[in-house]
């Protein structure tokens, strides 16, 4: 296996970052996430070619733990931007790549620097594509995410199946709905709704009736009614 030194390998990326970088672009896009983060201001087609490049220099075998460093780098990093690269990379990873010890790295990406364009990124993609590699660990996150007092894992839990279609346990799917419909919080009644509407497309009849003996209402109605 082969590695790379992070920091160096970053500045590489920092340099690009640079040279696109636009002040008035980067205070809108931070005004819009709520001030939380910084940006260069980079327009998501340009980020993205810049990353491909720069991710087309690493090695093809690449350590696992060298991946990791990189990653966790890209994490503590200012601009938003980083996270957004890590986020891709990660989403890309081969399923040979994913390892049953990476639960404790994601948990640890969706409670750092957290909002939903993180916490939805890593969540509807990578932790789906662990849970179908690792369905034993996931009955274990699931369980102990959804007694966290975090609700960005709560959220998780419930839309880590979005891309399963016809596969979503939809069993565990209705607990947590149960198990979190008394909680207002926008983001967990966006998560329900919008999970039952993506299962909505391959289950109709399930959806509809769940809605209904559930008593689901407002927000999380709407969204998961959407394509009924």
């Amino acid at each position: 296996m082969e590695t790379v030194n992070s920091s160096a390998f970053i500045s590489l990326l920092s340099a690009e970052f640079s040279k696109y970088k636009n002040e008035q672009n980067g205070l809108s896009m931070s005004t819009y996430m709520k001030d939380r983060f910084l940006f260069y201001g980079i327009k998501a087609a340009d980020r993205k070619r810049i990353q491909k490049v720069w991710l087309s220099n690493l090695p093809k075998q690449l350590s696992h733990e060298n991946r990791w460093e990189i990653l966790m780098e890209l994490w503590e990093k200012d601009q938003r931007e980083y996270q957004y690269v890590a986020i891709d990379w990660l989403n890309s990873w081969k399923k040979e790549w994913i390892h049953p010890e990476d639960i404790k790295q994601v948990k640890w990406l969706i409670e750092n620097k957290t909002w939903w364009d993180s916490v939805d990124g890593i969540a509807s993609n990578y932790l789906g594509k662990f849970a179908k590699k690792f369905p034993e660990i996931a009955a274990e996150f699931v369980e102990e995410w959804r007694n966290e007092p975090n609700f960005w894992l709560i959220r998780s839990c419930l839309i880590f199946q979005l891309k399963f279609k016809h596969e979503v346990d939809f069993k565990l799917l209705k607990g947590l709905i149960l198990q979190f419909q008394p909680n207002k919080a926008f983001f967990i009644q966006k998560a329900i709704g919008w999970s039952l509407r993506q299962y909505s497309k391959f289950a109709p009849e399930e959806v509809r009736d769940f809605v209904k003996a559930s008593k689901l209402e407002g927000l999380a109605k709407r969204e998961a009614t959407k394509y009924l």
